[in-house]
Order: structure tokens, then C-alpha cells, then sequence
């Protein structure tokens, strides 16, 4: 099957080149504006604002060898001979005609990209700090430019700050090119402070994505976009890493949303997709023992919005049994390889076959491309935007 589809690959990522800050940086942020600095005795670091990171250990350890798996940099000995960052990255991360031929290579048509420092980082800065959106700027300018001549194959998602001024970017970013948008970093306990975000991308027909560790989970922890404790261990943070998922998910229906915007798409990345089954259940349970009492509740039964709407999808890699997965939920489920982070497999095709032919041919179809298909926006997005959500 893998073969007779245009696969879409939903959630890939590039390494943030060295050159990135340097060139496309606002002049005026460049001085303190993230650099990695070089440590062979104990891995390479990430600077944010002039300071080794505190939430990224280490960047780089290892050069990766061509058809075997890659490293996970935290786990390698500190053994005094780290590999630069930059050649432990693979070309194929920021280069786009480096990656075009690992899309050949593999049987690929086509994949998103998100960051990867990106998504950590601004958590020590500020996740709406005014040295966050320069960055960010940066980024996405840099992005463009990097998949601009790729026929469609590289889809850039921009990253975006809850500031004002964000309507103005979403509607420059589209004009500029870009079809897909990270849900904005500091976006608040409240939906409702993003209506005006949320009637533009649906106006424009932008796709908001969601990708784990930037997602905003609603609890009034002392960093906004992360469960993380460091009281607990690795094996408690790490299993809970998707909650924000969840959490958010549910923020979605309490603050209707998805009955103010019913044709706004979210796609959640690397948040699994299992769970759902049993999560709709008590999350009908719960509209039916509210309803009726005043409560501000969703329009419709929570079911309704993942079985008979069209706007909600969920990326999923290989760990988790597809074959299990209700109907409903086939439809909703789109490939996704993590490449270049480490567990991306070596040979896609060959490591996604067994749970290909677990699924009816369908829902395998849908999996690998048809899915995604419905998530993407059209070709060509509309730009005619309210004035009063241009602010």
C-alpha cells in the first residue's frame, strides 16, 4: 500500500541550523539571540539570552551513520568526545534538497515540519516575550526560504507568540505562503482571549497545529506549556508528556470552539491517539450529567465532534496498536515518522508494513494519506479578513 499512496509524513521536524540566528535575527536581538555554543567534553549547548539552557542537557554527541537508527544525545557516555551539534544533525534536517531525497529514498510525498529547539526553548525565555516573537519571525522567515522551491513537498508550519499584533502576523504569514500554524506559545487560561486568532485562521483556512511540548495545558504550574516536575522522576514526566493533549482537547469543547469556529481544523502531534476511545466516553458521560443544569456545555454531545465532524485529527507513529482503534477513530489518525529525532525508523515502508496490513484497506488508505488530505487546507486560502480582526 505504502507504494500505491502519495504518503503524507504529518510530523516532521528540522534541526535549527547554526546559521539561522545569525542571518535572519532581527539586528537588534542578535547579540543575546540563541547560539550553541561548542562543548566536546560534555555535548554542545544551546545559549538562550547569553545562558547555557536549563531544560535542553545537551546538543549533539554522535554522528549519525547512514541506514542505522538515531542516537538519543542525553543517553550517550560522557566520555570527553562529543561530536559537534552541527554534524550530528543530519543534512537532510535543514537542508531541503537533502530532504526532497530522503522523501525519494523512503516513498514519501510529502511532509509538515516543525521545529525542535523551537519547541523547548521559549520556555525560558517567555513564551510571549518580546525576544520569543523575534525569534520566531526569524524562524518562520528562514522556513520559507528553506522550502520555498520544494513543489509543495516540504509544508512549513509557522510558530507564533499570543502578542498583539498576532492577527497581523497570521495574515502575513498566509499571504507570504505558509497553509499551517503551531498553536501560539502563551496563549493563557482562556480560549476566549483567542477568538479573534481563531476567526482569522478559520476565515484564512489555515490548519492550527498542536505538537506536545508546546501546547498550553491549562493548570497554573509554574511554566505554561509543560507537566514537567522535577520532584518526580524521568519515567512520571516523561509518560505524561501528552496530557497537555488531553487537557487541551477538552478546553476545545468547554469553551466551545469548535461551536464558534466549526470549521476551524486542529491537528494534535505526538500526544498518541488511544486514549480517545476512553476519553469520549467519560467526556459524554459528562455532558449528560451537565446538561440541562446551566452549565456552559458544548452544543452538541462531545461524540459528535470526533465521529461526525471533519476538523480534528491526530497524528500517531508506531507504538501504539492501530488495528484496536475503533472506526471513527480510523479516520482521524495520520502517519507520522519523527524524522530526524531519534526512533525514526531507518526504512519507513518496511517498519509501518505490519500495522498496515493489520488494517482494513480503508482505514490504511486513510492512515497514509487520505486523512491528511482533509486536514490540509486548499490550495489556494482566502484572504479577505474583518477589519476589526486585524488588530
Amino acid at each position: 500500500m505504502w507504494r500505491d499512496h502519495q504518503v503524507v509524513d504529518t510530523d516532521g521536524h528540522i534541526m535549527e541550523p547554526l546559521w539561522l540566528w545569525p542571518d535572519y535575527l532581527d539586528p537588534a536581538y542578535r547579540k543575546n539571540g540563541l547560539q550553541v555554543l561548542r562543548d566536546p567534553a560534555d555535548g554542545d549547548k544551546l545559549l538562550v539570552n547569553g545562558r547555557p539552557s536549563q531544560i535542553i542537557r545537551r546538543l549533539g554527541g554522535i554522528v549519525p551513520v547512514p541506514g542505522q537508527a538515531v542516537e538519543d544525545w542525553n543517553t550517550l557516555p560522557a566520555d570527553g568526545s562529543f561530536a559537534s551539534y552541527r554534524d550530528s544533525c543530519t543534512s537532510a534536517s535543514w537542508n531541503a534538497e537533502h530532504r526532497v531525497a530522503w522523501l525519494d529514498e523512503t516513498g514519501i510525498g510529502s511532509t509538515l515540519l516543525f521545529p525542535s529547539l523551537g519547541l523547548i526553548w521559549p520556555r525560558e525565555a517567555g513564551p510571549d516575550s518580546p525576544y520569543t516573537v523575534a525569534h520566531f519571525d526569524a524562524y518562520n522567515r528562514w522556513l520559507l526560504d528553506m522550502t520555498a522551491d520544494t513543489s509543495g513537498r516540504l509544508l512549513p508550519v509557522a510558530q507564533l507568540a499570543f502578542t498583539e499584533g498576532l492577527v497581523k502576523r497570521v495574515v502575513s504569514l498566509a499571504e507570504q505562503g505558509f497553509r499551517h500554524v503551531m498553536l501560539p506559545t502563551g496563549i493563557g487560561t482562556s480560549l476566549r482571549t483567542a477568538d479573534s486568532f481563531f476567526a482569522t485562521t478559520q476565515d484564512i483556512g489555515l490548519t492550527v497545529h498542536l505538537h506536545k511540548v508546546a501546547i498550553p495545558h491549562f493548570l497554573g504550574t509554574e511554566q505554561p506549556t509543560s507537566l514537567q516536575n522535577p520532584r518526580l522522576g524521568r519515567f512520571f514526566n516523561h509518560v505524561h508528556e501528552t496530557l497537555p493533549g488531553q487537557l487541551f482537547l477538552t478546553a476545545l469543547l468547554d469553551s466551545r470552539v469548535l461551536d464558534r469556529f466549526p470549521h476551524l481544523r486542529f491537528a494534535f502531534h505526538e500526544c498518541n491517539a488511544g486514549w480517545l476511545p476512553a476519553w469520549i466516553e467519560r467526556a459524554h458521560e459528562s455532558w449528560e450529567t451537565l446538561h440541562g443544569t446551566g452549565q456552559q456545555l458544548p452544543d452538541q454531545p462531545p461524540k459528535h465532534y470526533l465521529q461526525d465532524r471533519d476538523t480534528l485529527f491526530f497524528s500517531v507513529g508506531l507504538g501504539e496498536d492501530l488495528a484496536a482503534m475503533p472506526d471513527w477513530l480510523h479516520r482521524r489518525i495520520m502517519l507520522a515518522t519523527d524524522y530526524p529525532h531519534p526512533g525514526t525508523p531507518t526504512d519507513p515502508a518496511s517498519a509501518w508494513a505490519p500495522a498496515l496490513e493489520a488494517l482494513p484497506h480503508d482505514a490504511a488508505a486513510g492512515l497514509l494519506s487520505a486523512n491528511a488530505g482533509r486536514m490540509m487546507p486548499a490550495a489556494t486560502a482566502k484572504l479577505e479578513v474583518r477589519h476589526d480582526r486585524t488588530n
